[in-house]
């Protein structure tokens, strides 16, 4: 068992990698950080805390590949707390972030989570951040879309009114996406037809 200040220790040194000029560090940085809070969430989640507001945007990024943690190495309730920090991140303007959030990390916690994070996806479709909008949107844009079409196009509806280039684009690729198989065909055409519209296939 480590002590904390051996944990401690290691999370500075995480940071330091996370800022490394090598993209293969920083990933490694940023999965090792993952690693090691589903082995010591508690500690691990408040040690990294202020890496979300971090001056780098690859500590940021670092931050948000930690939250992909993993169903056999965690539990239902940790999630809550990863999808606050998330809500966070998803608000970041820096491009290097922002293809971290939406269309890895919280397409990846939504794949694995989805009874938990479907319907918080659902409820940020609330708020006005377009970089919010956008990831809320991108997080269908992968696997996520094609498992759950009912949910994507109910999400992605509610996001037709933003005409925001960001989140414009955002609901394309994603009902592109759903559309992709022909029970995501049938789950817009029922729930969402706007959307088909939206990328020209009604």
């Amino acid at each position: 068992m480590r002590h904390k200040m051996d944990l401690s220790a290691e999370v500075k040194r995480l940071k330091l990698l996370a800022n490394s000029d090598n993209w293969h560090e920083r990933e490694d940085a940023g999965f090792a950080v993952r690693n090691l809070m589903e082995d010591y969430f508690e500690e691990v989640l408040r040690l990294t805390a202020d890496w979300v507001t971090d001056p780098s945007s690859r500590v940021r990024r670092a931050a948000c590949l930690g939250c992909m943690q993993r169903k056999n190495k965690t539990s239902n309730q940790r999630i809550p707390p990863l999808l606050h920090r998330l809500g966070m991140l998803m608000r970041d303007d820096d491009i290097y972030v922002r293809k971290c959030c939406g269309p890895f990390v919280v397409g990846y916690l939504g794949y694995t989570y989805p009874s938990i994070v479907i319907p918080w996806l659902a409820e940020k479709t609330s708020e006005s951040d377009f970089n919010v909008r956008a990831n809320v949107a991108k997080a269908f844009s992968q696997a996520l879309g094609r498992r759950f079409p009912r949910e994507a196009a109910r999400v992605l509806s509610s996001l037709i009114p933003d005409e925001r280039p960001r989140v414009r684009a955002a609901v394309k690729a994603a009902t592109r996406n759903v559309a992709s198989t022909e029970e995501g065909i049938l789950a817009l055409r029922a729930q969402a037809p706007k959307l088909l519209a939206m990328i020209g296939a009604d």
